[in-house]
């Protein structure tokens, strides 16, 4: 099998797929397409267990769309990729969800400069194609909506395809798979794809099993020391202000815990930075003595592990908090009504609808995690995690082997 990982947030949501399939000892090849994911895999505890795990560098030369990076692309033009895919007697290639090539013009100048040019998880596909080796996508993250977030670039796409998102193109893989069934019929209902290879295998990422062994070997962050009458380390993940986030209404929250002497605030940036980057005025507001600005590269795990309680609006990071039994706070006022989440659902999260509100409850002298529903782990994660991980490897593998 071929696992080609693009960045840090596909190759923390498929690494789990990778060690469920190698952990026997099966050979397996991966091909990353960004150097410091590359550095970050040479050090995680999986690989050392996998030894038959073979790692290849893509990444490219220069910046994307720059001209390095368009001539380094000729590295993997299809006839390098048909051989080296050959010779390593490849059977499945696994991506994250990208683009697919189901209904692309056969003869044509686009497919003649893609021939050369196109990226490498393109390439792959295409010379999969050719090869009649199955492809497979994989999600890239786990999504904690039951209703699409029609933000303004959504609805201009969708508008672009009456009033669907295209994914057509995605029919071309053996299997698209999702982490829930709340999210594949989200993305099936809203988009053009025929849904005929999507199926459902759980999350491979969040899970009692992977979720223990990874904070098992993350370190805890360090962070300073909680002074004075200070009674709990609050970690706050920035929303990204695309998904219909009140972006006044968030900075007046930070402000508000920046102000309560008993917190102390860790406030963290998402992995795709520019969406939750701060204007200058912003910045201001967090150079309080008891807000603390996690620098880039300091791992979500390791400031988990040392934090007391994660506040989120709406990213998959909270289900860490709650495989943990860690609280987690989600202020919903700071996003637009019209989205959904399993939160309002099946809960697992303290909900609150006003900054003041959430102050309250953070500056409670106990907080205890919010109770679920008993179907909770059942609908979001796929079920136990040794179930799971073992279904995407006998999933990979039965297509591997058809």
């Amino acid at each position: 099998m071929l696992f080609a990982l693009a960045g840090h947030a596909d190759a923390d949501n498929i690494s789990p797929a990778i060690w469920s399939v190698a952990r026997d000892g099966s050979p397996v090849l991966v091909y990353v397409a960004d150097a410091a994911v590359r550095r970050k895999l040479a050090t995680e505890w999986w690989l050392r267990e996998c030894p038959n795990v073979s790692i290849v560098s893509v990444a490219p030369w220069g910046p994307h769309g720059g001209v390095r990076e368009r001539i380094g692309r000729l590295r993997w033009n299809r006839r390098r990729l048909k051989r080296a895919l050959e010779q390593s007697n490849v059977r499945l290639v696994i991506m994250e969800w990208k683009e697919g090539i189901a209904h692309q013009r056969a003869l044509s100048l686009r497919s003649l400069v893609r021939w050369w040019s196109a990226d490498v998880f393109m390439q792959l596909q295409f010379v999969s194609a050719d090869l009649g080796i199955p492809t497979v996508s994989l999600p890239h993250g786990h999504s904690t909506k039951t209703s699409i977030i029609r933000s303004e670039h959504i609805r201009s796409e969708m508008a672009k395809h009456s009033g669907k998102l295209a994914f057509a193109d995605r029919d071309s893989h053996a299997a698209y798979v999702f982490a829930s069934e709340y999210h594949r019929k989200v993305i099936v209902n809203n988009s053009t794809m025929s849904g005929t290879n999507t199926c459902v295998w759980g999350s491979a990422r969040f899970n009692d099993v992977w979720v223990q062994r990874l904070y098992d070997t993350t370190p805890t962050a360090e962070l300073p020391p909680m002074v004075g009458g200070q009674i709990r380390r609050v970690l706050l993940f920035v929303p990204k202000w695309h998904n219909l986030v009140d972006r006044v209404e968030t900075m007046k929250l930070i402000g508000a815990l920046g102000n309560q002497p008993e917190l102390q605030l860790v406030v963290r940036g998402h992995l795709r930075a520019r969406d939750t980057s701060f204007s200058e005025s912003e910045s201001a507001l967090l150079h309080r003595s008891n807000v603390v600005m996690v620098p880039e590269g300091v791992s979500s795990p390791s400031l988990i592990r040392a934090c007391d309680v994660v506040v989120d609006v709406d990213s998959s990071i909270a289900f860490d908090a709650v495989l943990l039994n860690k609280p987690y706070v989600r202020p919903r006022y700071l996003q637009d009504t019209s989205v959904r989440t399993i939160w309002d659902e099946l809960g697992g999260a303290h909900q609150t609808d006003s900054c003041e509100a959430t102050v309250a409850l953070l500056t409670r002298a106990t907080l205890q995690p919010a109770s679920r529903d008993a179907r909770f782990d059942d609908v979001v994660f796929g079920g136990s995690g040794e179930v799971v991980l073992d279904r995407y490897r006998d999933e990979l593998r039965a297509l591997a082997n058809r």
